[in-house]
């Protein structure tokens, strides 16, 4: 099997029994050297999470090429923080809409937004907590306006869980009102946190 780290090859002198562990240990070794493991193809087939469950027990030998694309972890995070704050303020514009359809009477449009919304949010706290955990970084020592990122994040994932509360009892005044002046007071904090949070990271 011929190997390609970032387009230089690379030497595997006794292959693991399978392409579970050749990943395994290939990947531990660019932790070791700094290095986080973006994406990798096999044959140009790129791997995602249900071809790599399809293919982890077979052997190496049934491929001909490994192909893997790495990325300094620093710059990975910070990269990520910048696009996650680029979420924040559409949120806010979203909230707001969601809030005008229902005093509008439009029901069925706002309860068709909050869903998108709610997700995005659960993708920006899956996020943080893989840079913290990355960076190694606690949540609890990162602070911003007297709140630590933890705090900030409870309040945040509070929030949506009342949201979700609301839409299944179909309470709509409480949703117009959490969408109205609650989610926007929590996205600036998460925007805060998110700052603070970049600055940790890049003096890492």
């Amino acid at each position: 099997m011929e190997i390609s780290v970032d387009g230089n090859p690379r030497e595997v002198c006794v292959l693991p029994a399978t392409v579970g562990k050749l990943i395994s240990d290939i990947r531990n070794d660019l932790l070791d050297g700094s290095r986080v493991l973006l994406s990798y193809s096999l044959d140009g087939r790129i791997v995602d999470s249900e071809y790599e469950r399809e293919i982890s027990g077979m052997s190496p030998g049934a491929f001909k090429i490994l192909t893997l694309e790495t990325a300094d972890p620093k710059a990975l995070c910070l990269a990520t923080l910048d696009e996650l704050r680029n979420h924040i303020q559409p949120i806010i514009d979203e909230s707001a809409r969601i809030s005008e359809l229902i005093d509008t009477g439009r029901d069925a449009q706002a309860l068709g937004r909050i869903a998108p919304c709610v997700e995005v949010w659960g993708a920006i706290v899956k996020a943080i907590h893989n840079i913290a955990q990355l960076m190694q970084v606690e949540t609890d020592k990162v602070s911003a306006n007297d709140e630590t990122l933890s705090e900030g994040l409870g309040a945040l994932v509070e929030l949506l869980q009342m949201i979700k509360n609301h839409m299944e009892a179909r309470d709509l005044v409480s949703i117009r009102d959490a969408m109205k002046h609650e989610m926007p007071e929590v996205a600036r904090r998460i925007a805060a946190h998110l700052d603070a949070l970049s600055g940790q990271v890049a003096a890492k």
